[in-house]
């Protein structure tokens, strides 16, 4: 799935790298992500936090 005009993403995944390894990944709420992404950028400074959109199967299986 990718998120399209039509279809926005309603969760982001946020994760921490450490060269080429997340340390840190947590998918959750629009608003709640780019509070968790603020707070991970001070906590590590140095390393590499990315944010991408994740849209949600909502379908049940």
């Amino acid at each position: 799935m990718t998120e399209t005009l039509e279809t926005p993403a309603t969760h982001r995944r946020v994760r921490v790298w450490f060269g080429g390894h997340p340390i840190a990944d947590h998918t959750t709420s629009v608003e709640q992500a780019g509070q968790y992404e603020e707070a991970m950028r001070r906590r590590f400074a140095s390393l590499r936090v990315t944010s991408e959109p994740v849209l949600v199967d909502t379908a049940e299986r």
